[in-house]
């Protein structure tokens, strides 16, 4: 029974997604060294973004693919860690994070699929490409961020403050360099900016947040 109990509470398989996240982003870096690392350093330094939305964005390459899969393994880990430690669980259950992992990919599908939609129906997809591609190039930056982030966290600091504040602060940051950046656009399409930001920011969150808690 003890032997079980030690079986079900193994927290190896955290180690193991470590691993295979930093698998990904070797190949990533194999396939694609400077494009790796302009999007890790994106938060820094723009005027690679700048340079992707000349040379033109396509989401449906094996870079793309690679990465925004490293980014749903990374926020749904990050997910996970958040939930346990607001129901205050010492087991770390590779079953919650399957649980976990579901509803960030639910979210993320669904998101990206009504943004794809809707920016298509209104036909403000080639004015909204600058803004859509600096978007996908920060959460590419702060998923690199919220690697470490869980490793600190899993390994040394096990509080929730700790994880929360670190997570906050990478997404407020991503908000305000969107905002930043893409001012002047903001600014034109104003009336989009805000239906996008009510149906495709805080909408989504909302939902996922009512069907975890």
């Amino acid at each position: 029974m003890e032997a079980l109990q030690r079986s079900v509470l193994s927290t190896n398989w955290i180690t193991i997604i470590f691993v295979f996240s930093l698998t990904v982003l070797f190949f990533l870096k194999l396939f694609k060294t400077v494009k790796l690392k302009g999007y890790a350093s994106a938060i820094f330094y723009k005027g690679f973004l700048e340079i992707e939305v000349e040379e033109g964005y396509s989401p449906i390459t094996f870079f793309h693919i690679g990465f925004s899969f490293f980014s749903f393994l990374m926020l749904s880990l990050t997910t996970f860690f958040l939930i346990n430690q607001y129901k205050q669980s010492n087991a770390l259950l590779l079953a919650d994070y399957f649980v976990s992992s579901y509803y960030v990919f639910i979210f993320m599908i669904v998101r990206s699929l009504t943004a794809f939609l809707l920016l298509s129906l209104f036909e403000i997809k080639k004015q909204l490409s600058f803004f859509m591609i600096f978007k996908r190039g920060y959460l590419y930056s702060i998923s690199v961020g919220l690697f470490f982030l869980n490793i600190f966290y899993f390994y040394s600091f096990q509080n929730l403050a700790f994880l929360f504040t670190g997570f906050a602060l990478l997404f407020l940051v991503r908000f305000l360099l969107i905002l930043i950046n893409n001012k002047n656009l903001i600014i034109k399409e104003l009336f989009y900016f805000i239906l996008y930001l009510c149906a495709f920011e805080l909408a989504p969150l909302f939902v996922l947040f009512r069907l975890i808690f």
